[in-house]
């Protein structure tokens, strides 16, 4: 029995050494942190309760006009959705561990009537033997399918960061949009004003009559959804903010922010590129996971092999003792599927990873021919379209107080100029969206970042060990 019961420790304690595995408490936390602050990316912050407006970090930056950057960090401290995406975390960790355990080991007792002289019992105590053969490959697959899911948190941190970074953007131009629509309704006022007065006196026709107040309509009509889209667009950037209360003040510059001195050349975004793409990253620990796949899935058919080790008492008293084996016979089902599935994800990890290292020189390249175009656009509005627009605006008036031309002839410059307004705003919201995007295609923020649980990338567990003999 001493014999038995030392057997017994000696498994129990080598099965809880293979099952440790070094796990982070953290859950992987600080290597997000690390990855999002090496891409340039904001401070991320785990909470459990969101912010008010009446917290001191929140309050000071909704003081004063409100700065992209300050957008974001509320957004990254406040948003409910963002702590949704970080919570993945916890779940990856918990897939981690999983795939670092094996399954319990089965004890078995059982009696038997009537016994005689001595009522027979056996003990038995089993393990899956395959599964603990495996559990070095599991840990090691299920640590890469972890890694792959801290850098899809920190991808989409980062996409969170620009999407903010757009809606703040996106409040700017609509605000812009609205003073110049009331400056246009303004003006198509006062033309619809002066061609009444001109009708009455018969100095015009009534088409002319007509064009000025269908004009002045129109101008209406472009203000009230000029004002819908601020609206959208603010409701837009306070839920990504994580603002509840709805009358809270808060103020954006009513211009957008200067265009940067210069770009960086293609040379330093392929570099810069090359050490910071995320979806490479992620590409690759998925191949290695599809990698690591593969010879697990050749013992697949034996998984439901069993170790075990027994004690019994027959009825005469007499005590037996020894080890045992349940071997599956791979009759009908020979373990090809397993294979065949394994075989053919590697295959696609291997694909994907080679179609993204040959899209990404291909597609920064885009990103970076829209930048220089949407920034030689706004330069070309900001240094000759509007200027000259307003130079144009300048010489009517000359002649309007000369008496060469008509107030219509003013209106209608003005007007201009106020499109040509209109037009530069969109270039500089084309602009800021365009190196956002060239951002994003710098770091390599993935298109999916769905998650793949480690457990879902590891093979089928055994069933465990069954009872019977």
């Amino acid at each position: 029995m001493r014999h038995i019961r030392r057997i017994t420790l000696l498994a129990a304690g080598a099965l809880l050494l293979a099952s440790c595995a070094s796990v982070p408490r953290d859950a992987g936390a600080n290597d997000v942190e690390q990855a999002v602050n090496q891409r340039g990316g904001p401070a991320v912050e785990w909470r459990t309760q969101p912010l008010t407006v009446d917290d001191e970090r929140i309050a000071g930056m909704l003081q004063d006009e409100l700065t992209a950057d300050e957008a974001v960090a509320i957004a990254m401290v406040n948003n409910p959705r963002l702590q949704v995406t970080l919570a993945e975390l916890g779940i990856a960790r918990a897939d981690l561990i999983e795939a670092s355990t094996i399954t319990n080991p089965v004890f078995e007792f059982e009696i038997r009537f009537p016994g005689e002289p001595y009522r027979p019992y056996e003990l038995r105590l089993a393990q899956s033997l395959i599964e603990l053969i495996q559990l070095p490959r599991r840990r090691a697959v299920g640590r890469a399918a972890f890694d792959a899911a801290q850098m899809r948190v920190s991808s989409e941190v980062l996409r969170f960061a620009s999407d903010v970074r757009s809606a703040y953007f996106d409040v700017i131009a609509t605000t812009q949009h609205v003073a110049l629509s009331r400056t246009i309704t303004a003006s198509a006022q006062t033309a619809a004003d002066v061609a009444i007065r001109q009708h009455r006196a018969e100095n015009i026709t009534d088409l002319d009559l007509e064009n000025e107040q269908a004009l002045y309509e129109q101008a209406k009509l472009d203000l009230a959804r000029a004002e819908q889209h601020m609206l959208v667009g603010r409701e837009s950037l306070m839920r990504a903010m994580g603002l509840r209360n709805e009358t809270a003040e808060w103020r954006v510059p009513a211009t957008f922010p200067n265009l940067p001195e210069s770009e960086l050349d293609q040379q330093n975004l392929e570099r810069l590129a090359a050490e910071q793409r995320l979806d490479i990253a992620i590409a690759r620990r998925e191949l290695e996971v599809s990698q690591r796949q593969v010879p697990l899935t050749r013992l697949a058919v034996l998984e439901e092999t069993v170790l075990d080790v027994h004690f019994e008492r027959e009825p005469s008293g007499e005590h037996t003792k020894g080890p045992g084996i349940e071997l599956p016979l791979p009759i009908f089902n020979t373990g090809r599927a397993a294979r065949t599935r394994a075989e053919a994800q590697f295959l696609r990890a291997w694909h994907t990873l080679n179609a993204l290292e040959a899209e990404s020189s291909s597609r920064l390249r885009a990103a970076r021919s829209t930048l220089w175009e949407a920034r030689a656009r706004a330069e070309y509005y900001r240094d000759v379209v509007v200027p000259r627009r307003t130079r144009i605006v300048e010489l009517t008036k000359l002649e309007h107080n000369a008496m060469l031309v008509g107030i219509f002839q003013l209106l209608q410059a003005r007007q201009n100029e106020m499109q040509a307004l209109r037009d530069y705003i969109e270039a500089q919201r084309e602009y800021w969206g365009a190196r956002t995007d060239l951002d994003l295609a710098v770091q390599g923020v993935a298109t999916d970042t769905s998650f793949t649980p480690a457990t879902d990338q590891v093979s089928a567990r055994s069933n465990g060990a069954r009872g019977g003999h």
